[in-house]
C-alpha cells in the first residue's frame, strides 16, 4: 500500500490518503472517508483509524483520514460556518478532493462519536455516499433498556442502602463525593428520535449500506438489539449490520475490541467492490 499526506480545501485541511497496491485495487470502488472525533486528530482513538485505513487498503479500497479545521494539523477556518455545518462542509470538501485527484464518485463515510454524527448528516446531504458506518451512533433508551438497567437494582440491597443513606444523611454522601476526582464531562446533544429515524429511513430508501458498532462505554445503550428496537419501523436488524461490545470502552482501547471492529469492517466493505474503471493513483 501507499500513504501520502495531503492538504486540500479552502481551510487547508490536512489528511492522509492510504491506497492499495495496484494489483489489489478494486476497479471503481468507493473511497472511505474517516472522520475524526472531537479534539482527536486523524490517527483516531488508540490509532484505530490508522489500522482501519490500512486494513481497507489491503481489501482494495482508498481511504482518507483527515483533521477537521482547528484540529491536529489543519488550519482554523477563516469563515464563520457553525460547527454543525462545518462537519458536513469539510467532509464534502474531502470527498470533492478525492473525486478530483483519484476519480472517485462514490463514498463510504464514518467515524466515532462526533465523527459518527458528522458522517450521518453528511450522508443525508450528499447522495454520493453509498455507505455509512458509526461507532456509538445516536441512540435512545427503550423500555427494555430501562428494565435491564433498573430491575437488577430493585433486588440489590446495596442499592437500597445507598438510596436510604442519600435521603437520611445527604451531607455525608456529598462530603465523600467531593473527595473523589471528578473528570471533565462532555455531553453530545442527540436530535429527537424521530429526526434520526426519518434520516435513517431516507438512507435506506437510497440503498445506503449501514454498519453500527456500539460499546458499553455509551451510557444510553445496554443491549445488542437496542438500536433495532428503537426504530422498529426500519427493520434495522435485517437491513443493517449491528454489533454491541458491552465490555468495550467508548474509545475502543482494548486490542480485542479493535480487532473485532476491524474484522467487521473488512467483511462489510466487500459489498462495495464492483464497478467500471480502475481507480486513479493519487
Amino acid at each position: 500500500m501507499r500513504e501520502r499526506a495531503m492538504v486540500f480545501g479552502p481551510a487547508n485541511l490536512v489528511g492522509i490518503v492510504t491506497q492499495p497496491d495496484p494489483g489489489k485495487a478494486l476497479p471503481g470502488a468507493p473511497a472511505f472517508v474517516i472522520l475524526n472525533s472531537g479534539i482527536l486528530h486523524r490517527v483516531g482513538a488508540s490509532r484505530l483509524y490508522v489500522q482501519l485505513a490500512r486494513a481497507l487498503a489491503e481489501e482494495g479500497f482508498t481511504a482518507l483520514r483527515f483533521d477537521f479545521s482547528g484540529v491536529g494539523d489543519s488550519e482554523v477556518r477563516k469563515d464563520a460556518i457553525p460547527v454543525e455545518e462545518r462537519f458536513v462542509t469539510e467532509t464534502r470538501e474531502a470527498m470533492d478532493y478525492l473525486a478530483e485527484v483519484a476519480g472517485v464518485d462514490r463514498f463510504v463515510v464514518g467515524g466515532l462519536c462526533s465523527g459518527a454524527d458528522g458522517a450521518f448528516f453528511t450522508s443525508l446531504e450528499d447522495e454520493r455516499v453509498v455507505g455509512l458506518w458509526q461507532i456509538d451512533a445516536f441512540c435512545y433508551r427503550t423500555p427494555r433498556y430501562y428494565r435491564r438497567r433498573y430491575l437488577p437494582k430493585i433486588a440489590d440491597p446495596r442499592a437500597w442502602a445507598h438510596s436510604i443513606k442519600v435521603r437520611v444523611a445527604p451531607d455525608e454522601v456529598e462530603e465523600r463525593d467531593e473527595e473523589q476526582f471528578v473528570k471533565p464531562e462532555y455531553r453530545r446533544v442527540f436530535p429527537p428520535r424521530e429526526v434520526v429515524g426519518e434520516g435513517l429511513g431516507r438512507l435506506l430508501a437510497r440503498d445506503v449500506q449501514l454498519y453500527f458498532f456500539f460499546t458499553g462505554g455509551l451510557e444510553d445503550y445496554n443491549y445488542a438489539d437496542q438500536h433495532a428496537d428503537t426504530f422498529p419501523e426500519l427493520d434495522l436488524g435485517r437491513k443493517a449490520e449491528l454489533r454491541f461490545e458491552p465490555a468495550a470502552t467508548h474509545m475502543v482501547t482494548d486490542l480485542d475490541h479493535q480487532a473485532a471492529f476491524i474484522d467487521d469492517m473488512r467483511a462489510w466493505s466487500k459489498q462495495f467492490g464492483a464497478a467500471a474503471r480502475e481507480p486513479v493513483a493519487v
